[in-house]
């Protein structure tokens, strides 16, 4: 049975992140050091939920960053899956009250992607980043993401036990 309150509060999520993300913080100029709002859809799907959650949450998050700014369509549906199905795995069984919890895994994530990203857009376009551009850009959103985590990770954690985003009970 679907839970329609809880998607249709996803929905409405995934929309306002989208534009802020690309409609706002984007076009402010501040270059490496904008947060990326989307990451935490996959990675705290993944820490939360497990690996399938997460995995079902970075195809949508990939899929939209692809019509955006995708230069190889379906590059970052496959990253973004695969970094928020190994969020899934590598958190399992780990204490999820922890703000160290959130901000671990969205800084490994966060350097997952971006490395995952560089190699693979490389291996397609045959025009490797360099290492001081990579950095550059993983330093950056990681200091960005990490400090934002602990903020983001507690009402959605909150809101997955007792909120709007608690999965339907299972009944007998």
């Amino acid at each position: 049975m679907l839970n329609w309150r809880r998607n249709i509060v996803l929905a409405v999520l995934y929309a306002v992140v989208f534009f802020l993300q690309y409609g706002v913080l984007n076009n402010l100029g501040w270059g490496v050091f904008c947060p990326q709002l989307l990451l935490f859809f996959p990675v705290f799907a993944g820490v939360l939920r497990g690996s399938r959650s997460g995995f079902c949450h970075g195809l949508i998050c990939g899929l939209l960053q692809d019509v955006v700014i995708g230069r190889f369509i379906g590059l970052n549906l496959l990253v973004w899956a695969v970094i928020g199905g190994l969020c899934g795995v590598f958190t399992r069984g780990l204490f999820k009250e922890n703000y160290l919890v959130a901000i671990v895994s969205v800084l490994g994530g966060w350097t997952a992607a971006c490395l995952l990203y560089a190699l693979l857009a490389g291996m397609l376009s045959g025009d490797f980043f360099s290492m001081s551009r990579i950095s550059q850009i993983i330093l950056g959103g990681a200091l960005v993401d990490c400090f934002l985590a602990p903020m983001i990770y507690v009402p959605v954690y909150r809101s997955l036990l007792y909120g709007w985003l608690k999965p339907l009970s299972k009944q007998s």
